[in-house]
């Protein structure tokens, strides 16, 4: 019985760091028809994330976790849920019809990206503007490597995210 009681208290001690933190692979999306979306680890794309559509038309996220490595979890996370809200908006499905429905495309996104981790718990609204600091210090060659394209992210002003008291 003590040996069993041991044993207990030794996996749930090395399991709490795991409960606690939120991983890439525990990333889950679905795209605008509420389908699941498969995410693999593809060490050969260009970019950190990039939502794709299969030939098949189902909807795909390729990860390169060597990309961005010196990146915080959370704008690694906000880059993820960047590619997933181009799937969930439907944005690969209709494209834009000009460079002004593209950056309100890429607005949406941002604002969808940032709204899972601030409703999600992970970032409160200081948070929110430690991730909008950060990306907005991407040096070129990071920003070759983040989703979408090199822009100014204002979260906290576009966003208008507010707790759900």
């Amino acid at each position: 019985m003590r040996k069993l009681i041991w044993t207990a208290i030794f996996v749930m001690a090395f399991s709490v760091p795991v409960w606690a933190q939120e991983s890439l692979e525990n990333l889950y999306c679905s795209d605008f028809h509420s389908a699941r979306v498969k995410i693999v680890s593809d060490s050969s794309a260009r970019k950190f994330s990039e939502a794709v559509m299969t030939a098949g038309g189902h909807s795909m996220i390729r990860i390169n976790a060597d990309q961005l490595k010196d990146l915080s979890a959370n704008a690694r996370s906000f880059a993820a849920n960047f590619s997933c809200a181009s799937l969930v908006l439907g944005h690969l499905v209709k494209g834009a019809e000009d460079i002004y429905e593209h950056f309100s495309q890429v607005g949406n996104a941002d604002c969808w990206a940032a709204g899972k981790l601030f409703y999600n718990g992970r970032v409160d609204k200081n948070g929110v503007m430690a991730l909008e600091e950060e990306i907005n210090q991407l040096n070129r060659e990071q920003w070759s490597h983040f989703p979408g394209p090199v822009r100014v992210v204002s979260l906290n002003d576009t966003c208008k995210l507010k707790p759900m008291n």
